[in-house]
C-alpha cells in the first residue's frame, strides 16, 4: 500500500519515550498559524513510500517505538494502520500519534479507517495547534492538546507530557539544519533575530 510522507527519521529522542523512528505524513487542511511543519500541509507535496518497505526499514532500525506526526496522519489512516500491522507481525512496537483532530472528533466520525488506526495507537496527542496557547511545554505544541493513553503501554509516560520545558533536536543534512521536536514559543523568531 502507498503512503504519502513529508519525512522520516530514525534515532529521535524528543518525540516520545526512548529513541524512536518518526514518520511525518504529508497533507493537512488545517493550516494552523505557527505550525512547526508547515511544509507538510500541501496535499500534493512530499514523497510516496510503500508501507511494506517502510515497515522493513523501521524493523531494521531496531527501535521499539514509532511516532507518527504530520501533516495530518488520519488523512492516511488506512495506510498507517497497514504500516503498523506490518511491523507488529515481527515486533511489539509502541506507537504514538499526533493529530489535529480531537479523539472525540475521530470517534464521532464513525470512519472505519480512523477506528482501525486508533486500535493500533498506544498514545494519542490530540487537538489542533493554537499558537496563542503555546506554553513552551514538552511533547505538545499548545496547552489545548491532550496526551491520551489508548493502551497501558505509555500510560505513565503520558502523565509527563506538558510538565517539562519544550525540547528539540537539531540535525544538519542536505545543506540545511533540521529541527525535530516541539520548540518553545517564538523560538524561530528569536533565531532570526540573532541571525542564525
Amino acid at each position: 500500500m502507498k503512503i504519502q510522507l513529508h519525512a522520516k527519521r530514525d534515532g529521535i529522542t524528543k518525540l516520545g519515550p526512548g529513541t524512536r523512528f518518526v514518520v511525518w505524513t504529508q497533507g493537512c487542511p488545517r493550516s494552523c498559524p505557527g505550525c512547526m511543519t508547515a511544509a507538510s500541509q500541501q496535499m500534493n507535496g512530499g514523497f510516496s513510500a510503500d508501507t511494506k518497505q517502510l515497515a522493513e526499514e523501521i524493523l531494521q532500525s531496531g527501535r521499539h517505538g514509532l511516532t507518527i506526526s504530520g501533516g495530518e496522519p488520519f488523512l492516511q489512516a488506512k495506510a498507517l494502520a497497514d504500516l503498523i500491522q506490518e511491523v507488529r507481525k515481527k515486533t511489539d512496537l509502541g506507537v504514538m500519534i499526533y493529530t489535529g483532530f480531537t479523539l472525540e472528533e475521530l470517534q464521532e466520525a464513525d470512519n472505519p479507517d480512523y477506528n482501525l488506526l486508533l486500535e493500533q495507537c498506544d498514545l494519542l496527542v490530540d487537538g489542533p495547534y493554537i499558537d496563542e496557547l503555546n506554553d513552551s511545554k514538552n511533547l505538545r505544541g499548545s496547552s489545548n492538546q491532550r496526551a491520551i493513553p489508548l493502551t497501558d503501554r505509555y500510560a505513565e509516560y503520558a502523565k509527563q507530557i506538558g510538565t517539562k520545558p519544550a525540547e528539540i533536536e537539531m540535525f544538519y543534512e542536505e545543506e540545511k539544519i533540521r529541527i525535530v521536536g516541539v520548540p518553545p514559543k517564538n523560538m524561530f523568531k528569536k533565531v532570526k533575530q540573532i541571525g542564525f
